[in-house]
């Protein structure tokens, strides 16, 4: 519960500070992605949405006995951030991911479907008046759950995206409203998983460490 608790207030910060960032006072100074004249603030908000392709990688399985391959995932986020001044910003995202598993144990194969709820806070440097940023910070997975189907029963497959997770990443401003961003995540936890259950017994209980790379294209206003 104290874990949900941490993740709504880091939401709540990011949203008073872009509402400060709306009445901040302007200054000017060059930016290539700004009309010819226009004034930006010292402190300013930038919101936008985008969609992405995700690899999970498993850097660690605790059984010998399961082999799992990762198919390539999508996502979708909501951008919200503050910027101040040049340099500096404070981003956090939005994210959904649905994703698949090919999962084999003793000789069987079991298709995983994954769904995700992400919130990562990070601090990001602005480079060349914003045409570059480059960002690291923590990634919170607010909901990751996995499951499968054998014959006509459904059972859970566990968690794949922990509470906790390292993330960091580079995005290049293509115009003034498109970002592409390349962003690495690395868990800090491990993942509680169990295959192979059925009516002849509760199956195998293992756990997983996962890193996530995502490529993805965002509108942003």
């Amino acid at each position: 519960m104290a874990g949900y608790v941490r993740h709504i207030m880091a939401f709540v910060a990011v949203a008073l500070l872009s509402g400060a960032g709306a009445r901040a006072m302007a200054q000017e100074y060059p930016n290539p992605f700004m009309p010819y004249g226009q004034k930006q603030g010292k402190v300013k908000t930038e919101w936008g949405a985008g969609i992405g392709g995700v690899y999970t990688g498993f850097g660690r399985i605790s059984s010998d006995a399961v082999r799992l391959n990762t198919r390539l995932g999508i996502q979708g986020h909501l951008n919200m951030g503050v910027v101040i001044g040049r340099y500096l910003g404070v981003e956090s995202k939005i994210i959904f991911e649905k994703g698949g598993i090919d999962a084999e144990y003793r000789g069987k194969v079991y298709d995983i479907t994954t769904t995700a709820f992400e919130m990562p806070l990070l601090l990001s440097i602005r480079l060349w008046d914003g045409a570059v940023r480059v960002n690291g910070g923590v990634q919170f997975g607010l909901i990751s759950n996995g499951g499968y189907l054998d014959g006509r029963e459904s059972y859970m497959f566990g968690t794949v995206t922990p509470t906790w997770n390292f993330a960091s990443g580079v995005g290049i401003r293509l115009r003034q409203n498109v970002l592409v961003e390349l962003r690495y995540t690395h868990a800090l936890q491990d993942g509680a998983n169990q295959l192979g259950a059925g009516a002849k017994g509760a199956g195998l209980d293992f756990t997983t460490r996962t890193h996530k790379v995502m490529l993805g294209v965002s509108l942003i206003l």
